[in-house]
């Protein structure tokens, strides 16, 4: 007796996420609960083909506590914090099947000092992600892409149009193998953008919103 096609096709799963093949975590920095982020940092990292099933690894604290570094800025005390974990997957298409984190830490201030501070604690817990998830290996940045890159941070980190912003300035830094990209919208916002933050890999990038009274500001007070 023939089987009956609605049990064939029960007999397998047609939703399912798949194994991961990126991971995307974005971490931002605000002053207030309610006000918008001064600055971001991006980290994307492809996944190589797994020898056994490591998405179970990916998926468990192993991503997060690599990043609870980035909650101290430079203090004692943590921050506090908003987080969103997020897994997609298409059944089409070339878009890989990403693990995305997003951590918003509010510091109360915006200074300077917190914003290196900042940088430094980023740079530290994305050298450590690296090495859960498996560093790739490193290729230089050449101009081109990471004038795209930076488009994409600024884009991705903040929402924007990218048909509106224009390159203002560019420059490149061989001893860390990162480039710095300043892009400007029609409003005179300013984002600067490193490509290749952590040791030159060009999927960490550090975004910065400067906004036009904040240029006005260091240019009286030198």
């Amino acid at each position: 007796m023939a089987s009956d096609p609605a049990d064939r096709r029960s007999s397998r799963p047609l939703l399912t996420f798949g194994r991961v093949e990126e991971v995307r975590i974005q971490v931002g920095y605000r002053a207030r609960f309610d006000g918008p982020a001064y600055q971001q940092f991006l980290l994307d990292i492809p996944i190589p083909e797994p020898d056994g099933d490591t998405d179970q690894d990916l998926l468990d604290g192993s991503l997060l506590a690599a990043l609870e570094p980035v909650l101290y800025v430079g203090s004692d005390a943590p921050r506090h914090y908003s987080l969103h974990h997020h897994r997609w997957h298409t059944s089409w298409g070339p878009s890989p099947d990403a693990l995305e984190i997003g951590l918003l830490v509010t510091t109360g201030n915006r200074t300077a000092a917190s914003q290196a501070a900042s940088r430094d604690s980023v740079a530290r817990a994305f050298r450590d992600v690296l090495e859960v998830v498996g560093r790739p290996e490193p290729t230089p940045i050449s101009r081109n892409a990471a004038i795209s890159r930076a488009r994409r941070s600024a884009v991705t980190a903040y929402h924007l149009d990218p048909s509106t912003l224009s390159l203002s300035e560019e420059e490149h830094h061989p001893a860390g193998g990162c480039w710095t990209v300043t892009l400007r919208t029609p409003a005179a916002d300013e984002y600067d953008v490193v490509v290749g933050l952590v040791d030159g890999y060009a999927g960490s990038a550090w975004v910065r919103h400067v906004h036009r009274t904040e240029v006005l500001d260091s240019v009286g007070s030198e």
